[in-house]
């Protein structure tokens, strides 16, 4: 049996198997919101898309999405995490499926909306669960792998896979195919999740009311944080819409070799995950978040205006990726957490995501959806880069939060 200590403490076996299950299903949640920017391609000729309306289906998502993860969180914090996550995650899979059926921009805006809801609440559950029933010298690297899963299978492995799927049977094959391979990744964490017997004496004593999670604002720190949570779901966001059409129709990359490129985005961005919050724990938050802030912004910056051949391509968008979504999990996850008080941390996860989701990847793709119509689809890719200056200049507004640094300091009598 995979079990817990008798001190309540997560066992290491357990652990390792609810954190790979939740990395997978993070990874088809990846599938399903950065495979659309795989199937644009082929898409947007075929409903007769504009720019602009091609991104308003990455942004409907994210409107759900915001909403669905705050009060994911909230409603997981009082309830339990098996009672949320797992209506969730089969919701997921069955509306990823119905992608298939989209017969033009409405239908698919439509599904896309019902989407965000299931993907919003395994964001903020998602992490939330990882942050408690992982031991505390593993949780920071464990909500790292979860992130990483994401960028791995959605951004990496997925935009190849897409493709091929797309060349050999066609794009509605692709969402029926991740939804249905999505469905015993879910049953499997159902199992694995603590029912909300687990929850009683907790909820009892430190429930949290809408009151406090509002009352969260007032929190500067955090504040802080979500700005810097907009601008990097914008980078993430932006580059999704935007890449595969730039490498496509400004750069007249095939769609295999556009696929081949955008895969090392994906999978340096898996190891920038892990790269990053690494480095984060062992020097600080905000020196690792703003030396990577800085250098994902040259590489994709010499991405969008070099000109170089694929193999540059390659490793400048590889570089972008390692750093851009090396920052995903510690300023959205880890930062958070370490901001507040235990007790709200899935409520403040889920607060945090709202805005950044409202702003960063629901009205930033519009932006630059129209700016694509008008000055052409290279135009939009300036505000990923923009994005990661400003995540450079605000991480020093927030105090230095890594456990190593902190205990450091208190030892020797540093505020």
């Amino acid at each position: 049996m995979v079990g817990r200590s008798e001190a309540g403490a997560p066992s290491g076996r357990r652990e390792f198997v609810l954190v790979t299950l939740l990395i997978l299903f993070w990874g088809s949640v990846g599938l399903n919101r950065t495979g659309l920017g795989v199937i644009f391609p082929q898409i947007i000729p075929e409903f007769h898309l504009s720019h602009l309306q091609a991104s308003l289906l990455l942004s409907g998502t994210s409107v759900t999405w915001a909403f669905s993860s705050w009060a994911g969180g909230w409603l997981s914090d009082r309830y339990g995490r098996r009672r949320v996550l797992v209506p969730a995650g089969l919701a997921i899979c069955l509306v990823t499926a119905s992608m298939g059926l989209a017969v033009g921009f409405w239908t698919m805006f439509l599904i896309r909306d019902l989407l965000g809801i299931g993907d919003g609440v395994g964001w903020s559950v998602g992490e939330a669960t990882i942050s408690e029933e992982s031991a505390p010298q593993r949780r920071g690297m464990n909500q790292a792998l979860f992130t990483a899963g994401y960028t791995l299978i959605g951004a990496g492995v997925g935009a190849l896979i897409i493709t091929e799927i797309t060349a050999h049977l066609g794009w509605r094959w692709v969402f029926p195919i991740i939804g249905a391979a999505t469905v015993p990744v879910v049953i499997a964490i159902g199992v694995m999740l603590r029912g909300p017997a687990a929850y009683a004496a907790r909820a009892a004593h430190h429930a949290v009311d809408w009151s406090a999670a509002f009352g969260l604002l007032r929190n500067r720190s955090l504040l802080m944080l979500i700005i810097m949570g907009c601008a990097v779901l914008s980078w993430l966001q932006l580059t999704v819409f935007a890449n595969l059409l730039f490498l496509k129709n400004v750069r007249h990359f095939s769609t295999i070799d556009a696929g081949k490129i955008q895969e090392w985005w994906g999978l340096a961005g898996a190891v920038g995950s892990l790269g990053v919050s690494f480095a984060s724990d062992r020097w600080g938050r905000r020196p690792a978040i703003f030396v990577s802030a800085l250098l994902c912004a040259a590489s994709a910056a010499l991405f969008l205006t070099g000109g170089f051949d694929q193999g540059l391509m390659k490793v400048l968008l590889g570089a972008s990726g390692f750093f851009g979504f090396g920052l995903l999990p510690v300023v959205i996850a880890t930062c958070v957490g370490e901001v507040v008080p235990e007790a709200m941390r899935g409520t403040a996860l889920g607060v945090t995501n709202f805005f950044a989701v409202i702003i960063g990847t629901t009205l930033m793709p519009v932006l630059g959806g129209a700016l694509a119509d008008a000055f052409g689809i290279a135009s939009a890719l300036w505000i990923p880069i923009a994005a990661q200056v400003v995540i450079a200049v605000f991480i020093f507004t927030i105090p230095e939060t890594a456990p190593r640094l902190v205990g450091r300091r208190a030892a020797m009598g540093v505020r």
